[in-house]
Parts: structure tokens; C-alpha cells; sequence
């Protein structure tokens, strides 16, 4: 009974520490930092927000998968995070097929929504994303005129998002910059919550 008792305290005990416990590491508002969340990237959540919250992903990421729909569960249920898409394509030519796209679909105003379909659907590629920004109500004809016409524009800029992985100590995706918390690895809703409050916290 004692044992058991102290098996039940012992769990509680860490229960209340995982509670508590920070998450990711706060690496403070360096020079880098301030760039990568300064950034003008693509947008979602609320723009206005008082947190920013950057995240790095590639669309053929199992975890990245996972984590969008958590991040933004939490972003939903906060009300004030702005979150910025650093498309950083590492899983080959697919990836960085379907990354292009996505930025070119942005010139339509449909990133957000094509971003989102690529997250929840199968092998990301350049036919997938195609297809995604169709029953977006895109069109893919203007999209491939933007690969065309903004290609080195975009290439660039997916260039400069691996740049800023690097310089945050990314060593692959998911990464999520928010605030001066930089979380890495795909985590739960819960955990999300508690680094938007943790940056919110050190921000005040």
C-alpha cells in the first residue's frame, strides 16, 4: 500500500514537472531571430497577433504533417498568433516541386488553403499541388506562368528559408521559431499553447 502509494506520488510528481517544464528552448531575440520573424512570408492566423510564430516544413514531412494540424489547433485557440510559412523542401525534387508551387500559389492569395491541402494529403509533388490549388479555385495556368515568370524570385526565396534553418541550428523539419522559442520537432497542441505562452511571457 505504502509502495504504491509512493509509485502514485512519484507519477504525479512527474506529471506536475512535464507540466511545468519549458518547451523548446528560449534562444532570446538575437539578430537571427529578429530576421527570420521579420520576415514577409506567407501568413496565417491572425496578422494583427502578438506573437509570431514561424514555422519550417516540407511537404512530405510525416511530422510536419502531424505537428500543422496540432500548431494550428493552438493557434485557433489562442486568437493572437501570427503564423509565418517558411516552405524549406529537404525530402528531393518532389518537395521542392510541390514548395515552388505553393509560393507561386501566394501571388493568388490561395497559400494558405493549398498549404493546408498539402499538409493533409498524400506524396507531395508538382502534380499533387496542382490539383491542390484547383480545388482551391486557383488557377493553374496563371501559377505556371508564376513559376515562369517569378522562378528565380522564388527559388530565392526558398534559398533564403534554408538559410535561416541553418542559422537557427535546424538540423530538419518541423521547426517552429515562436518568439524567442524555438521548438524542434513536431509536438502536441498542449505544448504549442505553452510556447506561445512562454513567448509571450518573456516578451513581457
Amino acid at each position: 500500500m505504502v509502495l504504491g502509494g509512493l509509485l502514485g506520488a512519484s507519477g504525479l510528481g512527474m506529471l506536475v514537472v512535464r507540466a511545468f517544464r519549458p518547451v523548446g528552448v528560449a534562444v532570446g531575440l538575437t539578430p537571427v531571430v529578429r530576421a527570420v520573424l521579420g520576415e514577409d512570408r506567407p501568413l496565417a492566423g491572425n496578422a494583427g497577433g502578438d506573437v509570431t510564430l514561424a514555422v519550417f516544413t516540407d511537404y512530405n514531412c510525416a511530422a510536419c504533417r502531424k505537428a500543422h494540424t496540432e500548431m494550428m489547433d493552438a493557434v485557433a485557440a489562442d486568437g493572437s498568433v501570427v503564423v509565418r510559412h517558411f516552405d524549406w523542401p529537404i525530402f528531393g525534387d518532389a518537395s521542392r516541386a510541390a514548395a515552388r508551387a505553393a509560393v507561386a500559389s501566394d501571388r493568388q492569395g490561395l497559400y494558405a488553403r493549398m498549404h493546408a491541402a498539402l499538409m493533409q494529403g498524400g506524396r507531395a509533388d508538382e502534380a499533387a499541388a496542382e490539383a491542390a490549388l484547383e480545388a482551391a479555385g486557383g488557377d493553374v495556368g496563371q501559377m505556371r506562368k508564376t513559376l515562369v515568370d517569378e522562378g528565380a524570385r522564388i527559388d530565392g526565396q526558398l534559398a533564403r528559408n534554408a538559410f535561416h534553418a541553418f542559422s537557427l541550428g535546424l538540423g530538419g523539419t518541423p521547426g517552429h521559431l515562436i518568439g524567442p522559442i524555438l521548438v524542434r520537432g513536431a509536438v502536441g497542441t498542449r505544448d504549442f499553447r505553452r510556447a506561445i505562452r512562454q513567448a509571450r511571457d518573456w516578451a513581457g
